[in-house]
Order: structure tokens, then sequence, then C-alpha cells
């Protein structure tokens, strides 16, 4: 038993670093080889292909998520690097960091479709749902700021892109009360849905 999040991530850094491309993953959430399967299991979810906008983290581990969302139309709302505002994205470019911050800024008050899919990397994500970031607290924040701004369908589905190597069977008792939990885990090797009520999302 991990007895905190810290040591979660340390665990997971020093396992999954021979399989994560350049820079080490140390610090981050980790971009490791085989992220492109795990994204693509994407077009295997219902509810991705009911949403006309979908969500996406900026890190590197969910470029080729973000890709997809292009490629099929849909309208792409990313997160800057530090929260440093949001952007939207519909025409079928390659969506590196550099492109998402010449893209257009998001405006809540216009956004043409609400959110229907929220995508995030993670450090750690366990069966329940519980996922533990790099430490920064950007992706629990960007959920938050998204629900307040009403940019979020109310059974918008909370997705996970996650090595096999950086899942778990129960993480519940390191997380506090603002942790979001997820409701879709995507791995290289299959798609793992989480057994909790929408009302149960939060951990309080």
């Amino acid at each position: 038993m991990f007895r905190s999040k810290e040591e979660v991530r340390e665990y997971v850094w020093k396992k999954i670093e021979p399989i994560c491309r350049f820079p080490p993953p140390y610090g981050r959430i980790p971009n490791f080889k085989g992220a492109e399967k795990a994204c693509e299991r994407i077009r295997e979810l219902e509810e991705y292909w009911e949403s006309e906008c979908v969500f996406s983290a900026p890190d590197s581990v969910l470029l080729r998520l973000r890709e997809i969302v292009l490629e099929d139309g849909k309208t792409l709302l990313v997160a800057l690097p530090g929260i440093k505002g949001f952007v939207t994205l519909r025409q079928k470019v390659k969506p590196t960091i550099e492109k998402l911050k010449m893209a257009e800024k998001a405006d809540f008050g216009i956004l043409r479709q609400k959110v229907g899919v929220f995508a995030q990397g993670c450090v750690a994500v366990d069966l329940k749902g519980n996922r533990i970031g790099k430490g920064s607290g950007f992706g629990d924040r960007e959920y938050e700021i998204l629900k307040k701004e009403n940019a979020l369908k109310e059974n918008a589905l909370f997705v996970v892109v996650a090595h096999e190597i950086q899942v778990f069977s129960d993480l519940g008792y390191l997380m506090r009360e603002h942790d979001v939990r997820a409701d879709v885990i995507l791995t290289p090797e299959k798609i793992l849905r989480i057994k909790v009520k929408s009302d149960q999302r939060s951990v309080s």
C-alpha cells in the first residue's frame, strides 16, 4: 500500500521509463510507446460518436486522440499548458502544442456544442476511476472550469488514456474531496469501464 500520491508517482515513473519517449517521464504525464493505440480506442466508444465536441488536455500522450477528433470532423477543445486559456480547433491539422498556441481562443458563451467527452492522461489510475496526475492539479481544475462555464454535457464521459503499468486496483484511500473520478480507461490492450454512477463522480 502506498503512503502518498507522490509515492505512487515515483513508483510509476521508474517502472514506465523504459517504454517512454523523450523526455523522461519524471514530473510529467508519461508519453509511453503504444499511446497511439490506446488513443485510437476512443473510436470504440459509443459516447464518442454521439459527441460533437471533445475536450483534451494538452499532454503529448493525447496527441493521437486530438488528431482523431479532428479527422472525424468534431470540434476539439483543448486547455493550453498551465491552463493559460482554452482553444478550439476544427480544421484537420496536427494538434501539437505549437499549433494549439496559434488556435482560436475558446469563448464558452458561444461554444456551439457542449463537451461530450473529456479526455486526460494520468500518472496512475485505478479500476474505480481514481486518477493521479503529475501533482499540479491541472486535470481536476480543467474539469471544474468547464463545469463552472457550463461547457460540459450533464453526462459527459471522463476518459483517461493510460498504459497497463499505470492501472491499479484501488487508490481511493489517497483521494481528496476535489479529485474527480474517470468513467473509462483506454489502454493499448483494452477498454476499462468504471462501474460508478455519474452522481458519484466526485469523491466527496
